[in-house]
């Protein structure tokens, strides 16, 4: 015959061990304070003295066989001054390709450098003023454009033509 109690001693340990196992993967709760710090600024700055971008920008005359009228080297200032000190400021310019605008006279084009540092113009990537060639001080950005008469070899029909540089400035 079976002796029951020896039955049941090991049935009861065996539940009270899986229970105790499982007790291991019972939910747990942690909470923690994360600290947060910000600062919010509002940023003041001007272009070229206050008065902004400049309207037009004349560039040299250039004749129908495509000779220059001209010193061929035009800048077009864009110097920032802000009142306190900036953690980033850029510049993206866009409507061009290849550091070429092109103008309203498919056989005259627009070629782009910036003064400081005299690296080409790439169109559509943002261009860090507040970081060397560019950067003055602190509060100061010299983003200067030298700008190009580039013709094609042909003849150049005669008349006034234009160009459009879209220009964003990103600041904080």
């Amino acid at each position: 015959m079976i002796d029951r109690t020896c039955l049941f001693f090991p049935l009861l340990m065996g539940l009270i061990s899986a229970s105790t196992a499982f007790n291991n993967y019972a939910a747990q709760k942690a909470s923690a304070t994360l600290p947060i710090t910000m600062q919010v600024t509002n940023p003041q700055c001007q272009v070229n003295n206050g008065l902004g971008l400049p309207e037009t920008v004349q560039l040299p005359l250039i004749t129908t066989s495509g000779a220059l009228l001209g010193d061929n080297n035009v800048e077009v200032p864009i110097v920032i001054d802000c009142v306190s000190d900036i953690t980033k400021f850029e510049v993206t310019l866009t409507g061009g390709s290849n550091s070429k605008l092109t103008t309203s006279n498919n056989m005259v084009d627009i070629t782009l450098s910036w003064k400081k540092g005299g690296g080409a113009v790439e169109f559509g990537t943002p261009v860090e003023l507040s970081k060397a060639p560019f950067l003055v001080n602190q509060k100061q950005f010299d983003g200067t454009l030298l700008a190009r008469v580039s013709s094609h070899t042909g003849t150049i029909p005669a008349g006034s033509y234009t160009a459009s540089l879209p220009v964003t400035f990103t600041y904080y």
